[in-house]
């Protein structure tokens, strides 16, 4: 296949569909050889393409051969951040320079100090390089937690131990709240993220307050996925875990996962705690420049951050 071959358009709504089967493909291609868990042709990512396209259209593309999708790329701008959400190539159509395309058509729209970022696999060198030549450097390891919850994690006598946390329900009259602590966190806002994670079904969601001040948030999947996760300590991210990992377990979930940024020592704590165990090869945080308090926050996914 030569480079000639290709064309790129923008993403379109359709294309949902063959992108998660693009994603897939792609990702079992390096998956498959390293002797690693491949990605099941279970598609729960929609919601997320469709969400991308919405508020980032302009950094959404996809290359085709004769009218057939063969690699597509997402990035988002929240402030002064850009970030890339996705970048998968089929393994026939690598090796052309249709990844390092697709990056530049995606890089649109950021301010020129913006810091620029992603999340990727340790098992991708030639993506890692592609990266790097363009200013993404690696920053932090991304330590990937999973295993079933020990049913009493986190609970004294039936009860989250949670000091003077005050947890309530998330709602959409938090929003506020979220962009106060993503501002004092990660330094960006993301208000329309979190409207996305609040509207989409099967999530479940904290907001902290301690003396009527909001200090942390955490969101979770119902199916075990945990993150995105903020706080302003981070000894009251600990806390939170806990009761995050209490309420998880008390709904019979086999199954929780997380991504634990290296420097946050004390969800890795209280991960081991509860018996979770390492899942898989560690994943990469590069980033043009340092941004955020990595030491209290988990990240949604690898796509989101």
């Amino acid at each position: 296949m030569t480079a000639a071959a290709i064309t790129y358009r923008r993403a379109l709504p359709a294309d949902a569909g063959r992108a998660f089967q693009v994603y897939r493909a792609a990702l079992n291609g390096y998956l498959a050889p390293a002797g690693q868990d491949l990605v099941p042709d279970e598609n729960d990512r929609d919601a997320g393409f469709l969400h991308t396209l919405r508020h980032d259209g302009e950094r959404c593309w996809v290359a085709e051969r004769q009218g057939d999708m063969v690699a597509w790329s997402s990035a988002i701008v929240r402030d002064d951040w850009w970030f890339l959400s996705s970048l998968f190539v089929l393994p026939e159509a690598q090796g052309a320079g249709v990844g390092a395309e697709l990056l530049e058509r995606v890089r649109t729209g950021a301010p020129a100090h913006a810091v620029r970022a992603t999340i990727t696999d340790t098992l991708q060198p030639v993506s890692n390089t592609l990266y790097a030549r363009r200013g993404m450097l690696p920053r932090e390891a991304l330590l990937g937690f999973a295993g079933p919850p020990r049913s009493g994690a986190g609970r004294a006598g039936g009860r989250p131990r949670l000091g003077t946390l005050e947890p309530e329900p998330l709602t959409a009259a938090a929003l506020p709240d979220l962009r106060a602590l993503d501002l004092a966190v990660l330094g960006f806002e993301r208000t329309v993220d979190h409207q996305f994670s609040l509207s989409e079904g099967g999530r479940r969601g904290w907001l902290f307050r301690r003396a009527g001040r909001a200090v942390a948030y955490a969101l979770c999947h119902l199916t075990g996925g945990i993150g995105p996760v903020a706080s302003l300590r981070a000894a009251d991210l600990e806390t939170v875990l806990r009761f995050v990992l209490a309420e998880l377990a008390a709904r019979g979930l086999e199954r929780v996962k997380a991504g634990v940024p290296a420097p946050c020592a004390g969800a890795q704590r209280v991960f081991w705690e509860a018996g979770l165990v390492y899942d898989a090869t560690p994943g990469l945080l590069l980033a043009s420049r340092p941004f955020g308090r990595l030491d209290r926050y988990l990240p949604a996914s690898y796509g989101m951050f």
